[in-house]
């Protein structure tokens, strides 16, 4: 059973009446605030509240956490609780010393990557619209925007004056750290916190490991079983 089978209670909150909660859903309720309240996710006696409102950035007791989850629902597709210590088999990242040993021929690999990600040559289609239209500003569609904030990631320094990271590049070898050091959710945000702290106040660094996930998930990155 895959995934989002196992936990469709999430998202079924309410019963077919709307007047009360599925047992379903109370039950893994319970079964998340089990696993969230581990040792290491706990922020003295907190954790993070996943509702649609708080979305992960707020801390509470478990109690109510639970509250919360009741009246909100969980935050819209987070079938792996990455941020109370699970992992998520989608990402996974090669962590050989090619794709980081960092150059510009090497710092152009995560340009191809957002390419391969978007999967189109879009430089080459949105020069031969723009021949055969006339010039209008547009709002960029979806797939246009996801393509330039990739791009403009693959792009920009990780702080001015830095010639050895971009704001991609940084975020995949981050959580290339994590899943290879198995940092829990609190230390990988108390790193990351302290590094944009001590850099340049313009820096690109994560605030957290979700902005850090967020950012890479984006590529598609898929697991790799050994």
């Amino acid at each position: 059973m895959d995934i989002h089978q196992n936990r469709s209670w999430m998202y079924n909150r309410l019963m077919s009446n709307r007047r009360g909660y599925n047992d379903a859903f109370l039950k893994g309720v319970d079964e998340f605030v089990s696993f969230a309240c581990q040792e290491t996710n706990l922020s003295n006696g907190k954790i993070r509240c996943p509702c649609s409102k708080c979305k992960n950035l707020k801390f509470f007791h478990f109690e109510k956490v639970k509250v919360h989850l009741y009246k909100k629902g969980f935050i819209p597709e987070y079938w792996y609780w990455t941020c109370h210590g699970e992992s998520d088999p989608n990402i996974c990242l090669n962590t050989s010393p090619e794709v980081f040993s960092i150059e510009e021929g090497n710092l152009n690999k995560f340009e191809n990557m957002v390419y391969d990600a978007v999967g189109l040559e879009y430089e080459m289609d949105h020069d031969e619209e723009k021949d055969d239209s006339p010039s209008v500003d547009e709002t960029p569609n979806i797939e246009a925007q996801k393509f330039y904030e990739l791009l403009d990631a693959a792009q920009k320094p990780s702080w001015p004056g830095c010639n050895n990271h971009t704001e991609l590049s940084f975020a995949v070898r981050f959580l290339a750290i994590k899943s290879e050091g198995n940092m829990s959710q609190r230390s990988c945000d108390q790193t990351l916190a302290l590094m944009k702290e001590t850099h340049p106040l313009s820096n690109l660094i994560p605030k957290d490991f979700y902005k850090a996930k967020k950012l890479v998930s984006k590529l598609g990155l898929t697991a790799k079983k050994n």
